[in-house]
Formats: C-alpha cells, sequence, structure tokens
C-alpha cells in the first residue's frame, strides 16, 4: 500500500508540472538570472508549489487506511501546519524577496510546530536544551537545502533519494502509516525531477527548498521518535550527512574568506566538484549516488544498533568527507562552470 502513495504522488506531481510552468510565465513568477546563478534565461519558480500538491494527493488517500495512522493521526494538523507555514514564506520570499532575520522567523515557527507534534527527541537531556537542540538541528536544516538549491535536480535528488531510505527505516520500525507519507514525499520529488533534472523547465525556488528541508527534517525527527531505543537510532542520521557538510563548507570558506555567509556564491562544494569534473549533470548524479550510500550506512547502523559498528562506520564518514572538504576548498571559487546541456 504505501507503494501506491509513492506513484500516486509521481503521477500528480508531473501532471501539475506543465500547469504550473504555464502559470507562472503567464504570471511573471520567475527566476531572473544573476551572475551568482547558473541559468542563463528566466524560468519558472512555482515548483515547490507542484511538489507539496504533489506530496498532499499521495498521502492524502492512503493515510487514513495504513495500519497505524491513528497514532500519527493525532500529529498530522501540526505537521502539516509546519509544511505550510514553510511553503507560503517561502513563495513569499520568491516574489517580494526578504532578509535573513525575517527567514528564521518563518523556519522558527514551523520547526516549533513540528516540534508541538511530539517530535523533541529524547536524548536523556533537560527538556529546555533537547528543544533548543532540536530547534538548532532543524533550523540548520532548512537552511542547508536551500543553499543547496543552486543546481538542477540537486535537492529533489538528495531530498527523495533520503526520503525512500527513510520510508526502510519506518518499515523496519512498524510504522507503515509514517513509511507512507515518506514515499508521498519522495514520490513528489521523483514526479518533478524529469521537469528539473538536466534541464530546468521549472525551479523549486524558496518556496520548495524550504518545503523540502522542512519534511526532510519531519521524517527525520518523526523516524527518531519511533525507533527503540539505542545505537541504531543514529541510522537515519546519515542522510542529512551532505545537506550538513556543504553547509559547513560553504560557511567555513566564506569565514575564511571574509565573505557575509548569507551571500550567494557559486562556492558551493558541488559548484566546485563541477569544476573538477567539468559537467554539473555528473556532479548531480554522483551527489544522488553519494547520498543513497550515506543512507544505506545509516540502515546498517540501524540494523546493528551496537556503538562499535555505529562509532566506526560515523568515523570513516567524518574523515572521508574532511578529506573532500579539504580538496574541494582548494578549487578556485571564480573559475566558470560548465553550462548544463539538455
Amino acid at each position: 500500500m504505501p507503494l501506491v502513495a509513492f506513484a500516486l504522488a509521481a503521477v500528480v506531481t508531473a501532471m501539475l508540472c506543465p500547469l504550473a510552468i504555464r502559470f507562472a510565465w503567464a504570471t511573471g513568477w520567475l527566476d531572473h538570472p544573476e551572475a551568482r546563478k547558473l541559468h542563463t534565461s528566466a524560468t519558472p519558480l512555482l515548483g515547490g508549489v507542484v511538489v507539496c500538491l504533489g506530496a498532499l494527493a499521495g498521502g492524502a488517500l492512503l493515510f487514513a487506511r495504513a495500519p497505524g495512522a491513528g497514532a500519527l493521526g493525532r500529529r498530522t494538523l501540526l505537521v502539516l501546519a509546519g509544511a505550510l507555514v514553510s511553503l507560503v514564506w517561502g513563495l513569499w520570499d520568491d516574489r517580494h524577496g526578504m532578509g535573513v532575520p525575517l527567514k528564521l522567523v518563518g523556519q522558527l515557527i514551523a520547526s516549533s510546530l513540528l516540534l508541538a507534534a511530539g517530535t523533541v527527541p529524547d536524548l536523556g537531556l533537560p527538556v529546555w536544551l533537547e528543544v533548543a537542540i532540536a530547534l538548532f538541528g532543524l533550523i540548520s536544516l532548512m537552511n542547508a537545502v536551500n543553499f543547496l538549491d543552486n543546481m538542477n535536480g540537486m535537492v529533489g535528488g538528495i531530498v527523495g533519494v533520503t526520503l525512500l531510505f527513510h520510508a526502510l527505516h519506518s518499515l523496519r520500525n512498524g510504522d507503515v502509516a509514517l513509511a507512507a507519507l515518506e514515499l508521498a514525499w519522495a514520490g513528489a520529488c521523483a514526479g518533478f525531477l524529469p521537469y528539473n533534472f538536466p534541464r530546468a523547465r521549472i525551479f523549486l525556488g524558496d518556496a520548495g527548498s524550504l518545503f523540502l528541508g522542512y519534511s526532510l527534517g519531519a521524517s527525520t525527527a518523526l523516524v527518531f521518535a519511533g525507533s527503540p531505543p539505542g545505537w541504531g537510532r543514529v541510522g537515519p542520521l546519515f542522510g542529512l550527512a551532505y545537506p550538513a557538510f556543504d553547509l559547513i563548507f560553504v560557511v567555513a570558506n566564506r569565514v575564511r574568506d571574509g565573505r557575509k555567509v548569507s551571500q550567494g556564491g557559486k562556492d558551493h562544494s558541488n559548484h566546485r566538484l563541477a569544476r573538477v569534473i567539468s559537467c554539473p549533470k555528473r556532479t548531480v548524479t554522483l551527489v544522488w549516488c553519494s547520498t543513497a550510500v550515506l543512507c544505506a550506512s545509516g540502515l546498517v547502523v540501524q540494523n546493528l544498533s551496537r556503538p562499535l559498528p555505529t562509532l566506526l562506520v560515523s568515523g570513516l564518514w567524518i574523515l572521508a568527507l574532511s578529506w573532500a572538504g579539504y580538496r574541494l576548498s582548494s578549487v578556485p571559487s571564480g573559475a566558470p562552470i560548465p553550462v548544463a546541456k539538455s
């Protein structure tokens, strides 16, 4: 049954994309080229709305029928309210622009609604500290995903792959309802990608990247909360490794160079990797594959749920990403990036 949610969300999203493209052109809801961006022509910006509608369509018909849906259903309104806040906040930013403080306010509201749904992680710490850690993690993740929305197919692929693996985590925990919801989110990403990769006919916009960042955070929090106590709880966090790595990479390099952290540019880890291998398409595909391997490592950690394998796998990935960050930081950020061909 959860697979039907994936298929339905993918089909609905794919059907709505052409309509959104025409509507965006008619209303001027477009992203225009700038020096810090890769695209060279105006592109519709309503992909986030389409992905959200597709995910809702995929989850709505099956959620109530899935075993265990009642337990999750008590929190559904709060989770969906947070998703709606992130989407609407992003839409306003896409249309009118928004300063960093106001963006953070919207992310704080969305994250607070999610935590109010009972997703505060039990870390054995004082409640206020657990809430603070959760808020910091969710807001950081939303910004990391928003930062990564800088190359065709990047965010849709990373989030889609991670949500597929999160659905496996949920199924292993016996939560079919949550797995159906995660597969609906992943299906919406799958239905959107043909219109966004390798040639982009529509962009997610801030609305889409914030919505997907929130969705990824909500999925992680729900899987974590539903997992048995132990080292296996670390498993779902592996899917967040690349967005976290890129965020740390960008912040560290911009601080080193004396630039504003919030100032956009072509200095992300994937930008520099594209300069090395001379192809944005292969870069995106490589990041997708790396995300899948990271998520598979998380499944291994969850299945074993023992300290030594968890620490060993985590340590190896930290070393690998640290080495990658060191090598990529030496790639000039001002060098041209090859333009993706359709």
